[in-house]
């Protein structure tokens, strides 16, 4: 349900399990943003990943399936992009 528009943002009403809220404002004070500020930035890092996925099937689609090897070069390189192992453990959480 949408309830208002103005300057290119909408407010609407959602249901969100009450852990994942408690969660997701306690990392948004911490981050020093609000609480809407903190669910439209992690919409907006999900859709990303969506429209990476879907890139990474089209282009399987066209060229064939990664091979292990190829998977293991790709993390690789998240790794080192995006702050190592550890890290791509706490996205992938």
């Amino acid at each position: 349900m949408v309830l208002l528009r103005s300057h290119g943002c909408r407010q609407a009403v959602c249901v969100i399990d009450s852990d994942v809220a408690a969660a997701a404002e306690e990392a948004a004070a911490a981050d020093g943003v609000s609480f809407s500020a903190w669910l439209s930035g992690a919409a907006q890092r999900q859709l990303r990943v969506r429209d990476g996925l879907r890139g990474v099937s089209d282009w399987e689609a066209e060229a064939g399936a990664l091979t292990p090897e190829e998977r293991a070069a790709g993390e690789a390189l998240l790794d080192q992009l995006l702050g190592g192992a550890e890290a791509r453990q706490a996205r992938s959480a």
